[in-house]
């Protein structure tokens, strides 16, 4: 297998550098990356320091290649997306700061059958799935 050499200007460099500093999503991770390769480390070397697996690091080297620095931020996973999950997080997470008793019901701690019927008794259909998940 042949080597993956990613060679940077200057402005590639800064920008990829600006992207290390993003913490809410892999690119800085993946941009890492790249930056060691363009040092001359090869994908063994930088599995090693980073602790990813070989083939991680080498495709996103050559997603690099192919798209530049917008493709590590990733593909959008293929299916609908999870609105509902989504809002029901938000609602648990206020729900839940609370105990059952305020919102009249008899328990004294949450359980995923209480946090169920309390999203029935507001109109909003979810399943015990949904909400282990969430949680």
């Amino acid at each position: 297998m042949a080597a993956i050499r990613v060679n940077l200007s200057d402005q590639e460099k800064k920008a990829l550098e600006l992207a290390r500093l993003k913490r809410n999503s892999n690119i800085g991770e993946r941009a890492f990356y790249v930056l060691l390769s363009s040092e001359g480390k090869g994908v063994r070397q930088i599995a090693i320091q980073t602790g990813v697996n070989k083939h991680t690091v080498r495709k996103w080297l050559k997603v690099y290649q192919k798209k530049g620095i917008n493709g590590l931020n990733g593909i959008v996973p293929p299916g609908r997306p999870n609105v509902k999950g989504i809002s029901v997080a938000k609602e648990i997470e206020k729900v839940v700061s609370k105990s059952p008793v305020e919102y009249g019901y008899m328990e004294e701690g949450w359980t995923t059958a209480l946090l169920v019927d309390y999203f029935v008794k507001k109109g909003i259909k979810v399943s015990r799935c949904t909400i282990k998940r969430v949680l």
